[in-house]
């Protein structure tokens, strides 16, 4: 078993007087602006391999990124020392860089008149209170349900729990200053089924901002084993032009594609085929896209972003078209735009369609496949994003009248996103929500799928 700890506690003070005394420095140190960003951490998680605790992390994490502005430069620098002295040596570490770094137009802390104002409760914050014992016992529970599905279980690549919490703060010389407490707790198996000729691994993971709300170990355990003995005796097919049904989880790998594709650094920085393209028709005019930053409990919920600009509820697609991009302050500074709020990131992306009901299950939306390729997962890199051209392998099953016929490997999917988007013809009521994004299975008219 392996144990490591890594513990830099702040030495007395709340993070909200360490950020004061921060700033206080940098204006001291003669930056005409700074932002300031703490985070403390505290965190436990264990790992069990065949049925024996294999790690053990504790940690208890506090740092502060300190950014200064001066004579239209910037520069960051981030230390784990939150004394006065470790402070004030990473303000004149930023500056001597900043004064040696090209002035940039776009540098600067947010205007007063978009920083946010409302900052509310989102119910974020949930420390468990779970014994370390009771967590190496989920994960040996987890593990156990993986082998007990099937004797082709050969082995785990083990089970792991993960709680944390903490406190995250912003704080800039122009009088802004939020905080926000979360956790996050997570559970996760991985599985490895053996055939005659091939070895296959599944794997399956939940996270919830409450304990309680993480699905049973059991319930994990058996679904990574699953994933893993449904891969089993896979094969590839003919080349061809098919309909292709993504499973959510594979959808959320397409949806963050429009989100990279949407995103201020793209946009700006190497080009991207969604410039200039708001107001555009991008999908079916059933399908909308709808970020929320407000969800209690959310993954990807929040009052501000990194600039501490204000956040909005809002569709970025609105039955089909493109009503706006995904842009952080120095993104939107370069592209001569207003900030949405991202500089964090998306906030809570929900997929919809006007045609999607609960009657939409996995079994209806196989039916609406009828003949084609059910992915499951998808392998790698592969998107040009100056185009769209996407190229990704994948696994799956391959589908006739609507089932599932044999487990495919092996295979090359190509289209462009463009294409994509506009052909998605349904999406499942089967909808699940991981890391900020809730969406059922995409069915997509066609798509190449290279095989044999």
């Amino acid at each position: 078993m392996q144990t490591s700890a890594v513990e830099t506690t702040a030495p007395g003070a709340e993070v909200a007087d360490i950020a004061a005394l921060a700033l206080e420095l940098t204006k001291a140190n003669g930056a005409e602006d700074a932002k300031v960003e703490i985070s403390r951490t505290e965190s436990r998680s264990v790992t069990v391999r065949n049925g024996v605790p294999a790690e053990r992390k504790f940690q208890l994490v506090s740092e502060v990124t300190i950014t200064v502005f001066r004579d239209g430069r910037r520069a960051s620098t981030a230390t784990s020392d939150l004394s006065r002295s470790g402070l004030d040596a990473a303000i004149v570490a930023a500056l001597s860089i900043a004064a040696v770094t090209a002035r940039d137009e776009a540098a600067g802390p947010a205007d007063e008149k978009h920083l946010a104002s409302d900052i509310h409760d989102l119910d974020l914050c949930h420390p468990a209170d779970v014994a370390l014992d009771d967590m190496v016992e989920s994960a040996r529970r987890a593990e156990a349900a993986a082998y007990a599905v099937d004797k082709a279980i050969a082995a785990t690549n083990g089970a792991s729990v993960h709680v944390a919490h903490g406190v995250s703060l912003l704080a800039t010389s122009r009088g802004f200053m939020g905080s926000t407490p979360w956790s996050m707790n997570a559970i996760s198996a991985t599985a490895v089924a053996a055939g005659e000729r091939e070895r296959q691994i599944g794997f399956w993971s939940d996270a919830a901002r409450v304990y309680e709300s993480l699905p049973s170990p059991d319930e994990i355990g058996k679904t990574a084993a699953s994933r893993a003995l449904g891969a089993l005796n896979s094969r590839s097919v003919p080349t061809q032009t098919c309909p292709v049904l993504f499973e959510p989880m594979a959808a959320m790998g397409l949806l963050r594609e429009f989100v990279a594709a949407a995103s201020g650094d793209a946009l700006y920085r190497t080009g991207s085929f969604l410039k200039d393209r708001v107001g555009t028709s991008l999908f079916p005019e059933d399908i909308s896209v709808i970020e929320d930053p407000f969800v209690k409990r959310g993954m990807s919920s929040r009052c501000f972003d990194g600039d501490g600009i204000s956040v909005s509820r809002r569709a970025v697609i609105d039955r089909g078209v493109l009503r706006g991009y995904f842009l952080g302050l120095y993104a939107a500074r370069r592209l001569k735009m207003e900030p949405t709020g991202s500089g964090y990131g998306p906030h809570n992306l929900e997929v919809r369609s006007e045609r999607s009901s609960t009657a939409d299950d996995l079994r209806s939306m196989l039916s609406k496949l009828g003949r084609g390729l059910f992915v499951t997962d998808l392998v790698g890199g592969g998107v040009n994003r100056l185009n769209g051209d996407l190229s990704r392998a994948a696994r799956g099953f391959w589908v006739e009248g609507g089932e599932i016929q044999f487990a495919v490997s092996g295979v090359t999917l190509a289209s462009n996103l463009f294409d994509m988007f506009r052909g998605l013809r349904a999406i499942g009521g089967d909808r699940l929500a991981r890391g900020g994004i809730t969406t059922g299975s995409w069915l997509i008219d066609e798509m190449k799928v290279g095989g044999l």
